[in-house]
């Protein structure tokens, strides 16, 4: 952990918004909420108008306030709104897959300027320069406790940018990669003449070449943004920590057309961070309500001393807002998540642009929301009971679901491959993105803990008892070993359909799953599907998206499809078992629900030994979230039953908090309430 508390903040600057005139009224008042850090963004556009000619005026005048009202302060640089002259002197301007100029503009969060190419070396050159000029001003500042590089950083849209420099860094990336171009050329059956002349992507129908591309935009690429950054900042302070965010993390964006790879570009910064990018409309239900628990578990799988850089109080544009309840349900989702930091997005309601009334725990005036009420009083937990949330850590679950950027990139290209020869994201399957959610969801309305952990981090697995491959169609043979391990020492292993049915370079496995160490098994027959059923349980289930018949010699069969046919095996290696299905558990869940799958998942779990949570009941709406500091466990119950909820302690009571009761050795949260206690 990189400060000795969790931090309490909120955006507060970003030129032209708040007004200056309004700084002295709110920087003060941050106290009153118990808000105890605000966040500066630099806008280079705004800061460096003509090349050279610096105006600091306002970023001194904020530090200033700060320094008086004793806050502390995050600054963070707004790089994607570049001054005129990067596009009429340094030709910035983005190239899309067709030739056509990307002129820039003025787009939401980016108040002009938005977006120059940051691999043209020119651009690169002068960001360094206006970092390095804000950093060396600065470093001397005791208010500042943290640099952040670059807003929600991310490669978007689909074909941007096609630029010359672009051209040039893909193939020097690829040259890195495999060395020489026969390589590549063996590797995907392509015929390259050299790195120098690589053809950039212009439809998605090969496979190989948008992989790649995207995988040299979303990771490659976007490390080294943050590395130039962090490099300028390092140059000058060598003390404080640095960090970035990204906007809503590879687990629910769509990493084709908006896409960043958080297990690879996290580790160019100190530590990482994600937005909480769910609005009212977006916690309607069971389902998304979840999802937001889930967010917090695969940034912590990211970085464990990760932060909620943005928490939106509404959607705003006259639409949707926050009820109290929405923004308590995010902040002890986010605490219990593990989160170090909370940060708000923002202080004061936007007034210019497409974000207008966007956000804000306060009105545009300065006039409290009802949220702001819900701030202050988080605030007033988090600091009577800081003591304990600084060292706790979420209770380790024994069952974890294994994440691939690379099957969740394939997946979405196989989905794209549209048929009108053009970059084009069509709505859709989603299926990756939809068989983890569902996974996460139905392990927990089972009755069981379950986080996250990134293949790319394989010796982590022995930390488990149950791992699920949530389609895992890209089976790196690097890994083997590990599962190997995992297995022989009594690891059960869940592997729905499509599980190795991709090489890593792209093409589909003809024969055998690419695992023949393991299971002796190979994929005869698949086709999507809407209409299909299992018998799972001696329950008749539906399955989507894909009915998947697979031949397996070695291995005990647990139902069948309609025609008869096996749909699921269960296959003996070591003291372990590896399930491998002819369907996506997760998927099926995602879109059915059916009690069915939980029976189904309950049967492996109850085998494997894991324990249920204790309290909670996530089906019915009682969700349980625990952490552990020392010999001390804190307990979150979120209600969101139709009726109240008690609960015994189990142990010595320490504290409790926001809206728990607690009597004769027990909890009381009511319906629609959540509620904490601290017991020894």
């Amino acid at each position: 952990m990189f400060f000795d508390e969790i931090i309490h903040g909120t955006q507060y600057y970003r030129s032209p918004t708040p007004l200056p005139e309004e700084w002295e009224e709110d920087i003060p008042n941050l106290e009153k909420y118990n808000i105890d850090a605000f966040q500066i963004r630099m806008n280079w556009r705004w800061n460096e108008r003509r090349e050279d000619e610096y105006d600091f005026s306002d970023i001194d005048r904020l530090l200033e306030l700060a320094e008086k009202s004793g806050r502390k302060v995050i600054m963070k640089f707004l790089l994607e709104c570049a001054p005129q002259y990067i596009y009429e002197k340094y030709d910035g301007t983005r190239i899309g897959s067709k030739g056509e100029k990307l002129r820039p503009g003025a787009h939401g969060a980016f108040y002009g300027g938005w977006l120059p190419c940051f691999t043209n070396p020119k651009v690169q050159e002068r960001a360094v320069k206006f970092v390095e000029e804000v950093v060396k001003r600065y470093v001397g500042n005791k208010n500042i406790i943290l640099w952040h590089t670059w807003n929600e950083i991310r490669n978007r849209p689909v074909d941007e940018c096609f630029c010359p420099h672009c051209r040039r860094a893909f193939g020097k990336y690829l040259e890195k990669k495999f060395g020489t171009i026969e390589n590549l050329n063996a590797t995907y059956g392509a015929a390259e003449d050299s790195f120098e002349t690589i053809n950039l992507p212009v439809m998605a129908h090969g496979f190989w070449d948008i992989y790649e591309f995207k995988k040299f935009k979303g990771s490659y690429e976007l490390s080294n943004y943050l590395k130039f950054v962090y490099d300028a900042i390092r140059k000058y302070d060598s003390e404080r920590p640095i960090m970035s965010h990204v906007g809503v993390c590879a687990a629910f964006q769509d990493n084709i057309g908006d896409v960043c790879d958080d297990y690879t570009v996290s580790k160019a910064v100190d530590f990482w961070g994600t937005s909480l990018p769910f609005y009212p409309v977006q916690m309607d239900s069971h389902q998304k309500r979840l999802d937001m628990m889930l967010l917090t578990d695969f940034l912590r799988s990211v970085d464990k001393n990760y932060f909620i850089h943005e928490i939106y109080p509404g959607h705003g544009r006259f639409k949707d807002y926050d009820t109290p309840f929405d923004m308590k349900y995010k902040l002890y989702t986010g605490l219990s998540g593990g989160a170090k930091g909370i940060v708000y997005w923002q202080y004061r309601a936007e007034r210019v642009g497409m974000e207008q009334d966007c956000a804000g725990i306060m009105h545009m005036d300065g006039s409290p929301r009802e949220v702001a009420f819900e701030v202050r009083d988080f605030g007033s937990n988090l600091k009577k009971d800081m003591k304990y949330f600084k060292d706790a850590e979420p209770e380790r679950a024994s069952v974890a679901i294994v994440y691939d950027f690379d099957s969740q990139l394939m997946g979405e290209i196989e989905e794209n491959c549209v048929e009108d020869f053009n970059f084009r994201l069509k709505t859709g399957l989603n299926y990756y993105n939809k068989a983890h959610r569902g996974m996460y969801q139905l392990v927990h309305d089972a009755g069981y803990n379950v986080e996250y952990v990134g293949v790319t981090n394989p010796w982590e697995f022995e930390n488990y008892k149950v791992l699920m491959f949530p389609y895992y169609s890209m089976l790196d043979s690097k890994i083997i070993p590990y599962l190997k391990s995992f297995l022989e020492n009594g690891g059960i292993i869940i592997a729905d359909e499509g599980f190795g049915m991709r090489q890593m370079n792209t093409w589909m496995q003809p024969y055998d799953i690419d695992a023949k160490t393991i299971l002796d098994a190979r994929q005869i027959f698949r086709v999507e599907t809407k209409e299909d059923f299992v018998d799972i349980c001696g329950k008749k289930t539906k399955i989507m998206p894909y009915r998947t018949e697979y031949r397996v010699n070695n291995g005990k069969v647990l139902g069948s499809f309609e025609n008869g046919k096996p749909c699921a095996f269960e296959i003996g290696f070591g003291k372990g078992k590896m399930y491998l299905n002819g369907f996506s558990t997760g998927f099926s869940y995602f879109e059915t629900a059916e009690e069915s799958w939980r029976d189904y998942i309950d049967g492996i779990m109850s085998e494997a030994g894991i324990e249920k949570y204790t309290l909670g009941d996530f089906a019915a709406g009682v969700y349980e979230r625990r952490m552990t500091c020392g010999d001390k466990k804190i307990i979150f119950i979120f209600n969101n039953s139709d009726c109240d909820k008690t609960f015994d302690l189990n142990g010595e009571l320490v504290s409790f908090g926001a809206d728990a009761t607690v009597c004769d050795g027990k909890m009381t949260v009511k319906s629609g309430e959540i509620g904490y206690v601290i017991v020894k």
